[in-house]
């Protein structure tokens, strides 16, 4: 299942997983109607107000990536769940807790933008990558101009002491190790993209 958050609301594919799209594919003509359907369809969801979620059964996983190219600039993410002692490092970024992550730069692996931006936001070295997450997918206006941006999630693990460091030019206030007690603050308080996604392992990782 495919979603695209927006502030509060999502708008889901059910029929459709995030890593089938392939935003590199040669488009199809046989897949322009739905696209140009699908187009027009955008920019009425993302100025809706109502916080709501909304359903699209029948849009192909082609015509949906001809879609997304039109509509948004793409700003790919990458970042890490730092897992220390049965607890994971979370950040709070203008007064909203979060996790560390950050833009991928141009030549730059998913891998590596995670484990830069961890450590850039945390001052935690020494991560290593234990394992991949599903990616977030949300949009934001910017200049104007709507942005989609994929999130790249991965566990990661540290042989260091944590000390944290928050990157305060990012808007970084505290970092806080997140365990059994924290957990229910942090996923009601996050973006909604991390706690829907994310919850099951973020659950897992306190409860061991």
């Amino acid at each position: 299942m495919y979603k695209i958050f927006h502030e509060n609301k999502a708008l889901v594919f059910p029929k459709i997983e995030d890593d089938s799209l392939k935003f590199d594919a040669t488009p199809q003509e046989s897949d322009r109607y739905d696209a140009d359907l699908l187009c027009d369809f955008l920019p009425e969801w993302l100025d809706d107000r109502d916080p709501g979620d909304t359903f699209i059964h029948e849009v192909g996983e082609n015509s949906l990536v001809q879609a997304l190219k039109e509509t948004f600039r793409m700003a790919p993410a990458a970042g890490g769940i730092v897992v220390k002692d049965g607890k994971f490092v979370s950040i709070v970024r203008h007064d909203i807790p979060d996790l560390p992550k950050g833009h991928i730069e141009q030549g730059e692996t998913p891998e590596q933008a995670a484990l830069r931006e961890v450590e850039e936001e945390t001052g935690i070295g020494n991560l290593q990558i234990v394992k991949e997450l599903p990616s977030t997918w949300h949009c934001y206006l910017e200049h104007e101009v709507w942005t989609l941006k994929r999130t790249y999630w991965y566990v990661m693990s540290t042989t260091e002491t944590v000390q944290p460091k928050p990157q305060t030019e990012e808007g970084i206030t505290e970092i806080k190790l997140i365990g059994n007690e924290e957990i229910e603050a942090f996923l009601k308080n996050t973006f909604r993209s991390i706690s829907e996604i994310l919850e099951k392992d973020l659950r897992q990782i306190v409860t061991k």
